[in-house]
């Protein structure tokens, strides 16, 4: 690695006993831990003036890198982006028109597509630009991570651009595109025997034999800081910040990310404050709901975050959720029940009927996560938890692309004949009415 010169530009603040660490150089050489207290949770703070965000903000917009001056990077010269991270907030008015008209609620819905991201088209991209540019600066050229699918492949993507090695260690019922786009990338892959959980300890045995970075997942600094611009962007592009988040949820870096950028600009921006989290799990994988259901019948008791269940083998028809060991439920929980928010289950039974009246209503066909992020809309609908007059923000994840099987099962009006006589002409009315009907069964 590279010894950098003297900066001052940002440094690490470990969050259980306040060690700080002068930059990432120094974090790596620590093993990406603080040496006081051995905790792996630290965050960046900046030696910036925060009056000049809202004049960036002002800026025409091609990379979530406009930020440069509020990211750990010292010189732009080292920056890896394939233009990631500068995604439009888009008004989804049916959600707006089925809330007034099922619930009369007057409501904007609002949709961040990490889709529509330059690098893989995932909500990772971002955290890989970042990693691969950190890496650039600082001498790293060999990396590995655990991953269920998305980081993989967009820490994959954007380490090969730097010319950094990445190992990668998968759960062996991997999407199997997730590993041919790795591959073609030049990166090694390790298909583990088990689940998320078992990859996750066979990645940590590998790092700690080869003396090689590796992940700390969904508190990863990194990941974090490049994850904190969506706070900059939702008020770049909004009238209004939104006053409920959802997102589906695997390990929970987006509230994490949403506090700590909240957190960062209350200076400038004092009556900000963090929406309700509204955390969605799909029930084929949902520890950290089942722990919230319990903590909530117990009253929510002293340390309650502490208590989740974990789940081996988690079998779900969402790969990129199913993480069955949530270690970041601690953070996350203390997040949602100081917003006020809520996890909530949506039934994998629904997904491909989710994501066929998203496809047929806004031209836009989601990926199986994105799917069970949109089903939490209505969960929280139904549940009375959202109120009148509100902007709602629908984070959602990958589109079709990453999960070819699950756009293959959303097939519906194709038939099969022989003769023209067989073929005769459709209603489209008749085919929306079928699909709503589909999504609000019981």
């Amino acid at each position: 690695m590279l010894r950098l010169k003297a900066q001052n530009k940002y440094w690490l603040t470990c969050t259980q006993c306040s060690y700080e660490t002068p930059n990432f150089w120094t974090w790596f050489n620590q093993n990406q831990q603080c040496p006081k207290c051995s905790s792996k949770h630290s965050e960046v703070s900046y030696n910036r003036r925060y009056q000049r965000l809202p004049r960036i903000m002002n800026r025409v917009n091609d990379s979530f890198w406009t930020y440069f001056p509020f990211l750990p990077l010292l010189r732009r010269r080292h920056i890896v982006s394939f233009k990631e991270g500068a995604i439009p907030v888009e008004r989804w008015s049916f959600l707006e028109e089925f809330a007034k008209k099922e619930f009369n609620l007057d409501i904007k819905v609002h949709v961040y597509r990490n889709d529509l991201n330059g690098g893989t088209g995932t909500f990772k991209d971002i955290a890989a630009s970042l990693a691969a540019s950190i890496f650039n600066e600082i001498g790293i050229n060999q990396y590995c991570i655990a991953s269920t699918g998305n980081s993989a492949t967009a820490y994959a993507k954007y380490l090969s651009k730097a010319n950094v090695n990445c190992s990668v260690f998968m759960p062996e019922d991997t999407i199997g595109t997730s590993e041919a786009t790795i591959t073609s990338y030049g990166q090694q892959v390790f298909k583990v025997s088990g689940d998320y959980a078992r990859a996750k300890e066979i990645a940590a045995g590998y790092a700690k034999i080869h003396k090689i970075p590796m992940s700390t997942g969904n508190i990863d600094p990194i990941r974090v800081e490049a994850k904190k611009t969506m706070v900059f962007e939702l008020l770049r592009q909004m009238d209004t910040f939104p006053d409920v988040y959802i997102q589906a949820v695997s390990g929970g870096t987006g509230p994490i990310a949403i506090d700590k950028g909240i957190r960062e600009i209350k200076s400038i921006y004092p009556d900000i404050k963090n929406p309700r989290f509204m955390l969605v799990q799909p029930d084929g994988c949902d520890p950290m709901v089942s722990a919230w259901e319990k903590a909530e019948e117990e009253g929510f008791p002293e340390g309650f975050e502490k208590n989740y269940t974990i789940i081996d083998n988690p079998k779900t028809e969402v790969p990129t959720l199913a993480t069955g060991n949530p270690a970041t439920y601690p953070i996350v929980a203390k997040l949602v029940k100081e917003s006020g928010g809520t996890f909530l289950r949506m039934r994998e039974s629904k997904l491909l009927s989710i994501g066929k009246l998203i496809a047929y209503e806004q031209k836009v066909i989601p990926g199986p996560a994105s799917s069970v992020c949109i089903a939490g809309f209505f969960l929280a609908l139904k549940k009375n938890k959202i109120k009148d007059g509100e902007t709602v923000l629908i984070n959602i994840g990958e589109g079709p692309n990453r999960a070819p099987y699950y756009l293959e099962q959303m097939v519906t009006t194709s038939q099969l004949v022989s003769n023209v006589e067989e073929c005769a002409p459709h209603f489209i009315d008749d085919f929306r009415k079928g699909l709503w009907d589909e999504v609000l069964r019981d």
